[in-house]
This record gives C-alpha cells, sequence and structure tokens, in this order.
C-alpha cells in the first residue's frame, strides 16, 4: 500500500546501517557508506482512511540515507528539522576529544512528522521522505500514539546475526554485498578509535561544524 503523500505522524522504530554501497549519482558512478531510517505511521489520509494495513499494523516507510552528519548531508539536514532547528554541537560530533559522540539510537521511539512526496519512474510511483519535522505542540498535547512495530536496529559496530535477522530479506541482501559484510563475518580486527570511549559509528572527518552564530542551548532538544 502507497503512503499518501503530505505530513503524516510517525514514530522511528528501525535504524539499519547498509555497509558501503555503489550507487549512480549525475551519471557517476560513486560508493560511500549508507544506512536507512524505518517509521510507523499514524493517523488518517486524506480520505479520512487510517494509515494502516489490512491486519491492523500501521503502515510504514523508510529512507536510504548517505551514512555522515555532514553539515550539507540529508540526514543531517533530517535530524537537526527533526530537533526544532537545534543543529550538532561539536560534542556530538564528536570533535571534542573524551566525548562519545551523539548516539543515532536515540531516534528510537521518537515521534516526528513526515513531510513524504511521490516521485514517478515509468509505470511505478514511490512515496520518498521529502522533510522531518518536531510534532506541533498542538498534537502533543492531544496525545501521541504508542509504538507497535518492535525496534530495529543494526549496525556492524555491535555486529551479530541475530540483529541481522530482524532486518527483511531483501535489506539483508544489500548488507551482504558490502565490503563492511565481508569483514564482519570474517571477523576482522576493527580499526582503533581516535576519540576515548567513542563508537566512531559516523566518520569524523565528515562531520563538520555548523554551529556558529547558534542559540544558547535550551535544553529542549528532545534527543
Amino acid at each position: 500500500k502507497l503512503v499518501p503523500s503530505g505530513s503524516h505522524l510517525a514514530v522511528c522504530y528501525g535504524i539499519v546501517e547498509l555497509g558501503t554501497q555503489r550507487y549512480v549519482y549525475m551519471g557517476e558512478e560513486k560508493a560511500g557508506k549508507q544506512l536507512r531510517l524505518m517509521w510507523e505511521l499514524h493517523g488518517d489520509d486524506g480520505d479520512g482512511e487510517p494509515l494502516a494495513l489490512s491486519d491492523g499494523r500501521p503502515l510504514s516507510i523508510s529512507q536510504r540515507y548517505t551514512k555522515s552528519l555532514h553539515e550539507k548531508s540529508k540526514l543531517r539536514q533530517h535530524i537537526v528539522s527533526w530537533r526544532g532547528g537545534k543543529d550538532f554541537t561539536p560534542e556530538e560530533l564528536g570533535q571534542v576529544r573524551g566525548q562519545k559522540g551523539w548516539d543515532i539510537r536515540s531516534l528510537l521511539g521518537k515521534h516526528c512528522m513526515l513531510m513524504i512526496k511521490h516521485s514517478i519512474k515509468g509505470d511505478r510511483t514511490f512515496a520518498n521522505v521529502d522533510n522531518v519535522t518536531t510534532v506541533p505542540a498542538v498534537i502533543k498535547k492531544l496525545g501521541l500514539p504508542g509504538q507497535q512495530n518492535e525496534s530495529i536496529y543494526f549496525s556492524f559496530d555491535h555486529f551479530s546475526i541475530e540483529a541481522l535477522n530482524q532486518v527483511s530479506q531483501n535489506l539483508q541482501k544489500t548488507i551482504m554485498q558490502s565490503p563492511e559484510y565481508e569483514k564482519a563475518v570474517n571477523k576482522a580486527p576493527p580499526k582503533p578509535s581516535r576519540f576515548a570511549d567513542s563508537d566512531d559509528w559516523f566518520d569524523k572527518h565528515e562531520q563538520i561544524n555548523s554551529n556558529k552564530g547558534m542559540e544558547e542551548d535550551d535544553g529542549s532538544i528532545p534527543f
């Protein structure tokens, strides 16, 4: 069932690291580390019909991102918008020695508004996440729905076959094509981190800080 276009209340229930994948950008083949975020949708569509499957489960949608918090990356832009416009601090970006940095797992279970746009390729229509924003206060006051899907988290930093088996077969096939998967199953030793107690989940050299002129933190960042 195609997710309708428009703005929808959603809950993030899945984060899946895909490893290094090849893709074509502006006619040129490239390779880069990628991940997928997954959301379940709540509420009704434009016709008043529930955003749910025939068995009652909520409709879900996922979006592929480059695994980077570079200031120009779509992932960073969407998360900053999700956080109400609060950009990442140097500590969150892992630019301060001794700081663990921001943990992407904090997104799990968090509510947001998804702006969905449709794109057409050939005779097929696709739903894409165009933006992610914070939930308006008026909706929060009405009460937010609970997460229905079981949380999914897969990362090569904490690799396990059990975690891999949580994701769909199609995503498993994608993951298995990555060099990170080959290293994980062959138990290659990880590169030592240059940051104390850091998981190095994001590449630090890609995380250029753009917080100059940012307002003082008022403690309202939800994650």
